[in-house]
């Protein structure tokens, strides 16, 4: 069984329990995904003429802290729909963890299988640390390297044993049209599927994290003073300017 698409928030955490991943439809309007997308492209084609993209695996690329390179980025790490969701897998006053975009480019490799949590030793809780989110900003078909993942690993518990050759184990892809997001609990095995087209595939990747566990990014030392002064409560809250119980205090209990 997999994940169907839909813009109903129950129907979507239905999912995001049984199948440890959730489809949404576009949750922004359609001129603001397009600024979304040109944005990225733009930032992305910039860092290959400059000779600072970070490509691996033949045609793929990364574009990191994305914060720092467009509001159109600050504006998707906010996203209400996404949030709320994000709430029912990680709760109370979860925190962003990272934001960058993972570009498959023609002729890129896949992926090995994995867990996003893998950071955190055996055995693991019950419940995700981290969860992720896939803005797929271009249709994602089974060609052209769409996520693939394995629908109800998350229930598992562990990371995939390489050992065991479970790092081949059968994925299935997650094919949906552009504007589509993807949200995926940190234990669930997933990976980036070879794009055999002749055009790159574009997604952003807003990952999230539990309140106690540390931010893959580390923002107060990485966002430009711009970007924090114009923070909303809710970025300041996802940033990790509140506190999370004793946690995160400046001065005493303040």
């Amino acid at each position: 069984m997999s994940a169907n698409l839909t813009s109903d928030k129950l129907k979507a955490a239905e999912d995001l329990q049984e199948h440890g991943y959730c489809l949404l439809e576009c949750p922004i309007s359609e001129r603001d995904f397009k600024q979304l997308r040109k944005r990225l492209l733009d930032v992305a084609k910039k860092e290959r003429e400059d000779g600072s993209a970070f490509l691996y695996d033949g045609g793929n690329q990364r574009v990191f802290s994305l914060l720092n390179k467009g509001e159109e980025f600050e504006r998707s790490v906010r996203e209400p729909l996404v949030l709320q969701l994000m709430e029912e897998v990680l709760g109370f006053n979860f925190l962003l963890s990272s934001t960058h975009a993972n570009i498959a480019g023609p002729g890129g490799a896949s992926m090995n299988v994995h867990a996003d949590q893998t950071f955190a030793r055996p055995p693991w809780p019950p419940y995700a640390l981290v969860a992720n989110s896939m803005w797929m900003l271009d249709d994602f078909t089974e060609d052209n390297g769409a996520t693939r993942l394995v629908p109800g690993s998350h229930l598992l518990g562990r990371q995939p044993d390489y050992d065991l050759g479970e790092g081949d184990v059968e994925t299935i892809p997650v094919c949906a049209p552009a504007g589509s997001v993807m949200i995926f609990d940190g234990r669930l095995w997933h990976q980036t599927g070879a794009n055999v087209t002749d055009r790159p595939r574009h997604g952003i990747l807003n990952y999230y994290c539990r309140g106690y566990v540390r931010q893959q990014q580390n923002f107060f030392s990485g966002l430009k003073p711009e970007v924090i002064e114009r923070s909303d409560a809710r970025m300041r809250r996802l940033l990790g300017f509140e506190n999370y119980f004793a946690l995160g205090l400046a001065d005493g209990l303040e």
